[in-house]
């Protein structure tokens, strides 16, 4: 099965673009989370969105991961077969390193592809923090208000 570049590069076109706005939107979900928890009256509803969209964010990171060994299977199975191709079909004989350059530049649109998807998981994996965080604070929030 050949690489389909132009198709891999339209993909990742789209792709860029939905982790965009999924990023805008978990920014704007924790930002309203974090003014809402200002309000002590508020905590309980704070707590519970937070475990929610923390649950909601390690589903996607898992979804992801996922998506990311099917894709590096898929650049394992490319790289064998373009390596293979320029071995044995190639006009002039090339050396390893120009095999393996001439491979990462066909490539290259999958590796992006990884790339992105690797980039949002670490973002997710940010916004876990963030929640997590968020739990402490409100925890010792309700702490110091139970003190008082």
């Amino acid at each position: 099965m050949a690489l389909d570049v132009e198709k891999i590069n339209e993909a990742n076109i789209k792709l860029e673009s939905q982790l965009v706005k999924d990023r805008d939107d978990w920014k704007t979900k924790i930002k309203d989370l974090i003014v809402k928890s200002k309000n002590y009256n508020d905590l309980a509803e704070c707590q519970v969105m937070m475990l929610s969209y923390r649950q909601i964010l390690l589903d996607k990171v898992s979804e992801f991961k996922s998506t990311i060994y099917k894709r590096n299977a898929a650049w394992d199975k490319y790289w064998k077969e373009l390596y293979r191709n320029y071995s044995l079909n190639y006009d002039i004989k090339l050396t390893n390193g120009e095999k393996n350059a001439f491979i990462k530049a066909d490539l290259a649109p999958l590796k992006t592809q990884i790339n992105l998807i690797e980039s949002h998981v670490d973002y997710y994996d940010q916004c876990i923090r963030t929640l997590d965080n968020m739990a402490f604070a409100i925890r010792n929030r309700i702490q110091l208000e139970d003190n008082m």
